[in-house]
């Protein structure tokens, strides 16, 4: 990380000085620390700031306000979505079960719900208790989920025993249409403590052979972050790793799941794309970075790079795929979406862009990171697509009654949307004379879903730094 020590303008420090004078006492020296870090995100955001031009008046007063609260009074709304951020550098992972849910009402009563399991993180006490995605759980510790209990029972901390159920389609006999029920069964399984967890963000990889005999990579991408604090590579050079375990295997087409991609580093993102692109866009440019007019002197071109892709090797696909759903967030996805190549189609829902970056200035005296939009990231077509969003070719409900059936882990070759590339390649999806039928009555999660995070990351936090520049996409 390149700490960069943003100097304070001096225009900006007298009026601050002046304001801060009383009947001719001195109070600057009462108010500094008070003053000192949200003077500095003034300063930094008014030079490096892609909308600086459009930022607000600051009267004086809000100078004391929290960081958080600061940064939105500082921001351009009209553009910037809440893409700038700020964040302490000593974040503490917490403990966690590894494993995120969301409550569907049971059929049962209106009071009750059931917990649907969406993802499972490997090494975790839920994958070593057994619980899969798409899992239902219908009691814990022999007790019925409510809204008002759920902290209680499901984010306790401590072990517990889940009560399991099953998803079944039974016929309603005043509709006569299909109903999803979930039925409670005698199986159970045990769950232990919340622990710290690796938040991998390659859970998943796979070689798999389709019906026609393609051999097809598979990959669950939930962040593209480098490493970690002890290895900063980590990440990257287990792309690096998979990429030459498919290239060995002749992987021609490549599934890439992105539903619950919380964003993070354009280098990652870079790095990804050289290694899947066709072999005759190596060298090419990727993106290109627009920045404010004070720092034009930073535009620069990102290529499919040969560098980049270093120990790994280039898989030359023929054909791609993107996995998306609405835990998918706003800004990175896109980003690689729009800039990887005109041969991979989106899957499952539409997907936002964003079209801009984040950099990452530090403060080492106060501990915190200031993530301001710097630039503009166009495609090797110089479009940006800010604000946009890419339609999903194929679009597919995940959580609708037919589809529930089919909400099973991910990789598994008869899950939704990985099927539903699967019959893409093999030219089986969609189908050739499909009838329009009666749409089922469905059941829909609650109106406030309820999702157990396994990790102390938003969906909005970048990951990790562009290891040169610090540039992030969210």
């Amino acid at each position: 990380m390149k700490i960069r020590n943003i100097l304070l303008p001096p225009a900006l420090f007298f009026v601050m000085v002046s304001t801060l004078f009383s009947c001719g006492v001195d109070r600057w020296p009462e108010y500094a620390a008070e003053t000192e870090l949200d003077m500095w995100i003034d300063s930094v955001m008014r030079q490096e700031y892609l909308w600086y031009k459009e930022m607000p008046s600051i009267v004086p007063s809000q100078y004391f306000l929290a960081p958080e609260e600061f940064l939105k009074k500082a921001i351009y709304t009209t553009l910037d979505k809440n893409y700038s951020y700020i964040d302490t550098l000593n974040k503490v992972q917490s403990p966690s079960y590894g494993f995120n849910y969301t409550l569907v009402k049971s059929a049962k009563a209106d009071t009750l719900y059931n917990a649907l399991v969406t993802n499972v993180l490997p090494n975790s006490p839920a994958s070593e208790g057994g619980l899969q995605r798409g899992d239902w759980i219908v009691k814990v510790n022999a007790t019925f989920i409510t809204k008002k209990n759920e902290n209680t029972l499901l984010k306790s901390g401590d072990a517990m025993q889940f009560t399991m159920g099953k998803y079944e389609l039974q016929k309603d006999e005043k509709t006569e249409k299909d109903k999803g029920v979930v039925v409670e069964t005698e199986n159970t399984k045990e769950i232990g403590a919340e622990r710290i967890v690796e938040d991998n963000p390659i859970p998943i990889y796979e070689i798999v052979t389709s019906a026609t005999g393609v051999t097809v990579g598979y990959m669950v991408y939930n962040s593209f972050t480098a490493g970690t604090s002890a290895d900063k590579e980590k990440y990257n050079n287990k792309l690096r790793e998979i990429s030459r375990e498919f290239a060995s295997a002749g992987v021609t087409d490549f599934v890439l799941d992105l539903r619950y991609n919380t964003g993070g580093s354009l280098e990652c993102a870079q790095l990804l794309a050289s290694l899947l692109a066709p072999e005759s866009f190596v060298g090419k440019i990727f993106a290109h970075l627009e920045y404010n007019d004070k720092q034009s002197y930073k535009d620069f071109d990102l290529l499919f790079d040969p560098q980049l892709i270093g120990t790994g090797s280039n898989l030359n696909i023929r054909q791609g795929f993107v996995l998306t759903s609405s835990a998918t967030a706003t800004g990175m996805a896109g980003t690689f979406y729009d800039c990887i190549t005109n041969n991979w189609g989106l899957l499952g829902a539409d997907l936002p862009s964003t079209g801009v970056a984040t950099e990452s200035f530090i403060n080492p005296k106060h501990g915190w990171s200031l993530n301001p939009v710097v630039c503009t990231v166009y495609n090797s077509e110089g479009e940006s697509h800010g604000g946009g969003t890419f339609p999903a070719k194929y679009k597919a409900d995940e959580t609708s009654t037919a589809n529930l059936v089919t909400y099973l882990p991910l990789g598994d070759k008869k899950e939704t949307l990985f099927s539903m590339a699967l019959g893409i390649i093999d030219g089986t999806y969609p189908p050739k004379e499909e009838k329009p039928t009666e749409k089922p009555e469905e059941e829909k999660p609650s109106e406030e879903p309820t999702n157990k995070t396994f990790s102390t990351k938003s969906i909005n936090s970048a990951h990790s730094l562009y290891t040169e520049r610090g540039t992030n996409i969210k």
